[in-house]
Parts: C-alpha cells; structure tokens; sequence
C-alpha cells in the first residue's frame, strides 16, 4: 500500500486520532516499507516535502521519544484490518538480549492469525549494569 493517501484514510477510519498525527504515522510507515530500516537517519530521507533532512531526523526522534503507544487500539485496529475471527488465539513470547551491558528484557503479546504472530503489546524494560 504506497498510497499515501490511501493509508491516510484507512487509518483515519479507524484510529481516533488528530490528523496531524495520522498523516505523520503514514509517513512513517511508508518510509519504514521503502527504507526497510529502522535507521532515522536514513528514514529521514524518505519524507517529502520541502523540510530538510535534519529536520525530518529530528520530528522522527521527538515522535519516538514522546508517544506513548495505544495499545488497545493498536489491537483492535490489526484485527480490525485483518479481519481476525473470535475466538482469537494469542501467543505471549519473552526474551532476554544482552547488548553491551544492558539486559534488555522484552515481553509480547502477539494475535495468531494464518500462523504469524501480530505483535499488539509488548513490554522492554531494561536494566543497565555498569
């Protein structure tokens, strides 16, 4: 689905938020399919538009660091879109990585659906040992 304003408005439908946030979520989505990259430096150079690069870098990390995850919603619009079935079958998954010195510990919540695993809620509090 590269159409952006295709995605807008499935996601207008179906989501309660302002539409600043929804045409900067569909943004960010497409540049997450084109890039195939969680780097924001290099997702930064996928949003049009005549900001600069740094800038988009940078609308990027404050998004990140400042939105807080609706969950609840998350999930019922991924069943929603999918067009899962009751009863739904759920997979709960918990994994521990170590990267340098920190644990990072993650707990998710995914909804089976044609044998994947569609990550709605997930947990990753970390622990950082000097």
């Amino acid at each position: 689905m590269t159409d952006i304003r295709s995605l807008e408005r499935t996601l207008l439908d179906n989501l309660p938020w302002n539409k600043a946030r929804i045409k900067f979520v569909a943004r960010f989505l497409l540049a997450l399919y084109a890039m195939r990259t969680v780097n924001l430096s290099i997702l930064a150079t996928a949003f049009s538009g005549h900001a600069k690069e740094e800038s988009s870098y940078k609308r990027l990390q404050r998004f990140l660091r400042e939105f807080e995850m609706p969950y609840a919603e998350l999930a019922l619009f991924i069943v929603k879109l999918l067009g899962v079935a009751e009863p739904y079958t759920l997979a709960l998954d918990r994994t521990n990585w170590k990267v340098g010195a920190a644990d990072l510990n993650i707990l998710m919540l995914s909804i089976v659906y044609r044998g994947v695993g569609i990550s709605v809620v997930w947990t990753y509090p970390y622990r950082y040992r000097p």
